[in-house]
Formats: C-alpha cells, structure tokens, sequence
C-alpha cells in the first residue's frame, strides 16, 4: 500500500512538474480581466446577472475539461483520426441544416437551456486530426498525393463551416491551415498554385455569397458608406476605443458601454469597451496577454516530446493568433465584422470553454509520458 501511495504521489508531482504553469498562470489573469470587462459591458442591461452566471460557469466547466484533457495522451484520441475528421464534419454539417438562423448564421444547436456552438469544439478535434495525418505523411508531405488527401481533410470542416454561413469561423479554419502546412515543411509552388486558383475562384465565390455577406465585406472596408446600417458597429467601436484616449474613462465609465449604444459589446465588441474604459493602456495590456499566450504555447511547441505534439501546439497558437487579429481588426475598423469572438475575453460558454479545452492539450503535450499506449489503425 505504502509503495502504490508513493508511486501516485509521485507521478502527481512529476505530473505538476511537467505543466506548463506560466501559460497557466497568464490565462487565470485574462480570464479575470475578461470578467470585469463582461461585467461593465452588460451592467445597464438586464441579461448582466445571467451573462456573468453563464461566463464563470463556462470557465469553471472549462477549467474541468483543461485538467481532464492535459491528463489523456493525445496519441489514445489522435489515432483514430479518421474517425474523428468524419463524426465532426457530420455533426458541423447537420448544424448547418438543423440549426436556426441567426443574423444570416446558422451554427448554434440548442440543448435545451443551454446553446451550443459546435465549430468552436470542431477547432479542436481539427488540431489533432490534422497533426496526426500530418505526422502519418512525415517526410512524404510533398507528395502530390498527400498534398490532395490533406486538403480533402481540411475541407472536411471547412466546407460544413461555409455551409453555416459563418465567414468568420472559416477564415479562422484557413488560418490555420496555411500556417502548418508552412511549418510542416510544404513547397512554396504548392501555395503559389493555391493562390493563383484562389484568386481565380474570387468571381465565382464573390457571385455565390448572400448580399449581406458581400455588404459585410464592403461596409467592413468602408464603415463610412453605410454609418446607420452595416458600418454601425465598426464605427461606433472606432469612436468608442479613441475617446479612451490613454487612460480611459474609468470602469463602467464607458459612454457607448453604458448607455447600450454598441451591439454585441459583450461578445464581438469587447476590445472596444476596453479601450474606451481603460484606454490605450488597457488595450496594450489585452494584447500582450493574448500574444504571451501564443508565444508561450510556440515555445511548448519546441519543446514537445513528438512531432505530434509540436504540430497540435502550432495549430491552437495559430487559431488564437487568427482570431485575436480578426476580432481586433473589427474592432478598430479595419477589418469586415465577421462575429469572430476575442479569445478568453468575449462573453459565451462555448468560445471559453473550447479555449481552455484547447489549453488543455496543450498541457497534454507538456506532461505528455515517454511512452504511451497507442490503438493501431488497420
């Protein structure tokens, strides 16, 4: 008994030892800011009680779900990739016909009290599912052949996303797609060829898209266009983060936050109630926090035990990275507003709950073991 008492605690230890706990460290403090944030952002609202009440227990749950998760070796998950790929292109497709629409969207299921974003957990599944093929390739990466069968993998989610009509969502999907397969070592003709039919297909997609999506697009470019319709928002915003000026206004001083004059101020708009109520100062702290966390998930990267492990820690920095850029850019006007949420600061229990399950296996390459129990694929 003594010996069996010993060896557990001395795997909890090495298991402790083996975290990643300034990564953890940091992603406790922006998940408070983020809820001082939320808070203000709602206080003049009626839904302030219940918005509060669904974020803690979104990161409460998450924070169940990181532990769980950073305690699995991902190789017991991530040799069933082909599984895995197709259950969630099935579950991300049948979304896209089950689901209601909301503002030209159709990606969130409801579980009876609760609403559920599946494309936010299909992140994840799409990090392992693709480092694992990844790794599969190894060095045959090049290979016209495996060229094909990873773009295939990819439009697995990719296409179920665009079917949803969530722009955003799939934007973050490419995102991290072209990042590791630049990591992973893919020839640049191949991207020089993926450009050139991209640009080819503009026409087509650009005549296959709804008006309010091409609006989105335009107004995105040029709020000033359409200052009452579909440049509102980024505008409002704009105004919103330059009369926080260096300091800001102070908390729950914000004038566009509490007098309800942006939409989505707890959700898309959460940078922008930052600016104006701590100003440039607090909008610097935002972005170093976000950018600490992607540079400290590169460098667990480095440090992986397998190529596997490496691949899935690129790929989650890559999709914080994404969308931080593109929630940012909305916010200041220089981007279309695609409803991409910032990443540990905007309001829903599916957004943080996948980002500390996406933490979660980061951990799980950090305290990955030397050896490890593996199901064959036949």
């Amino acid at each position: 008994m003594n010996l069996q008492f010993s060896g557990r605690r001395n795997g909890f230890k090495k298991y402790i030892k083996s975290l990643d706990k300034i990564l953890l460290l940091v992603v406790i403090v922006t998940l408070a800011l983020s809820l001082f944030a939320i808070n203000s952002a709602t206080f003049q609202q009626e839904i302030n009680g219940r918005c509060m009440l669904i974020q803690s227990g979104g990161i409460l749950l998450g924070f169940v779900f990181m532990l769980l998760i950073s305690k699995i070796d991902y190789d017991l998950i991530s040799d069933l990739w082909p599984y895995i790929a197709l259950a969630t292109s099935v579950v991300l497709v049948v979304t896209a016909f089950i689901a209601p629409d909301i503002n030209g969207n159709r990606n969130w299921i409801m579980l009876g009290p609760a609403n559920v974003q599946p494309s936010e957990f299909g992140k994840l599944c799409f990090a392992v599912t693709f480092s694992a093929h990844l790794t599969k390739i190894g060095e045959q990466l090049n290979k016209i052949k495996n060229v094909l069968a990873l773009c295939i993998h990819f439009a697995l989610y990719f296409i179920p996303i665009l079917l949803q009509g969530d722009i955003g969502t799939a934007l973050v999907y490419f995102g991290m797609f072209l990042i590791i397969m630049f990591v992973a070592g893919l020839r640049y003709r191949y991207f020089i060829v993926g450009a050139a039919l991209a640009t080819a297909a503009v026409p087509f997609v650009w005549d296959q898209m709804k008006n309010y999506q091409r609006e989105r697009i335009l107004y995105g470019f040029q709020p000033e266009l359409d200052p009452l319709g579909r440049g509102y928002q980024p505008l409002v915003s704009r105004m919103a983060i330059g009369s926080g000026q260096f300091w800001g206004l102070g908390y729950k001083n914000g004038i566009q936050a509490q007098n309800v004059m942006l939409p989505e101020i707890h959700t898309d708009f959460i940078y922008a109630i930052v600016g104006e109520e701590s100003g440039f100062i607090g909008s610097l702290v935002v972005i170093l926090l976000l950018l600490a966390i992607i540079i400290l998930i590169i460098r667990d990267a480095f440090k992986a035990k397998d190529q596997k492990g490496s691949y899935i820690c690129i790929m989650i920095a890559s999709m914080i990275m994404w969308q931080s850029i593109i929630n940012i850019g909305m916010c200041i006007g220089v981007l279309p507003v695609i409803g991409v949420t910032l990443p540990f600061f905007s309001y829903g229990g599916s957004s943080v709950m996948s980002m500390l399950m996406a933490i979660g296996l980061v951990q799980a390459v950090c305290t990955k073991p030397d050896r490890a129990l593996k199901f064959g694929m036949r």
